[in-house]
């Protein structure tokens, strides 16, 4: 009898504490929603979609810059070297699919004619440096290292032949591949030719928009380096002068 009312003592408690609002879990669905990501919102704005799922390039033409994502965050951010006016890089909608490490340079034919270019083997006077990115366009425009890293420095970096110079080859080589720091400087260092393809190719887009989120989500005025007057060049306008064989 005594055990008996010790328990409805207990389950008397038990209702008052529930009629009170005692210390109860707050169910799943009334917890506060994830903040937004504004750099994302900023991005989309402008018309670049980042998925929230898996790895994504974007390079910005006006911009100067290259933005590596992982899972709809940023990972890494790059000046690059964007092609003259009179050589632009086209905008592209494109993946990169291999990284060659040591590559060779070969000329096009106009580079040749004239500019007196010449055939460079693998080394450190290579102008595609030590690490080119293959894309899969049909207009031969590569992402790569370079040899002179002094454009890097200037301001306005529109100096190449169509093709995207990036100052942080090494470290984009090692994300897109999942290797170290030092596996990067150990492939570079055998000296030889090396393609080593993707595990899963990387949704690539080359844009030109003279407005660009910056590091923090602002939206900046770039200059509209190629003339176009436009944030966005249209499909048919793309073009480019050379292809990217010649990277200087």
């Amino acid at each position: 009898m005594r055990l008996s009312f010790t328990l409805i003592l207990a389950g008397a408690a038990l209702l008052l504490l529930a009629a009170c609002g005692g210390n109860q879990p707050v169910p799943a669905e009334s917890a506060a929603p994830p903040q937004r990501d504004e750099r994302n919102a900023a991005l989309r704005a402008v018309g670049v979609d980042v998925p929230v799922r898996g790895k994504f390039v974007v390079v910005n033409i006006p911009s100067f810059e290259l933005v590596a994502f992982e899972n709809g965050t940023p990972v890494l951010r790059s000046r690059v070297v964007v092609g003259r006016r009179a050589t632009p890089t086209p905008e592209l909608a494109t993946a990169i699919v291999a990284v060659k490490f040591n590559p060779s340079w070969t000329p096009t034919p106009a580079m040749v004619r004239w500019e007196g270019a010449r055939f460079m083997p693998p080394g450190p006077h290579n102008p595609l440096g030590r690490v080119l990115f293959e894309l899969d366009d049909d207009q031969l425009i590569f992402m790569h290292d370079t040899n002179d890293r002094s454009y890097f420095e200037k301001a306005s970096r529109a100096f190449s032949h169509g093709c995207i110079r990036v100052e942080q080859a090494r470290e984009l080589a090692g994300w897109a591949l999942d290797m170290t720091r030092q596996e990067i400087d150990s492939s570079i260092a055998a000296g030889a030719t090396r393609r080593v393809p993707l595990a899963a190719e990387i949704p690539t887009r080359i844009v030109y928009r003279t407005r660009f989120p910056d590091a923090a989500g602002r939206v900046i005025d770039h200059p509209d380096v190629y003339g176009r007057g436009t944030l966005a060049q249209a499909a048919g306008d793309r073009q480019g002068s050379e292809n990217c064989s010649g990277a200087l």
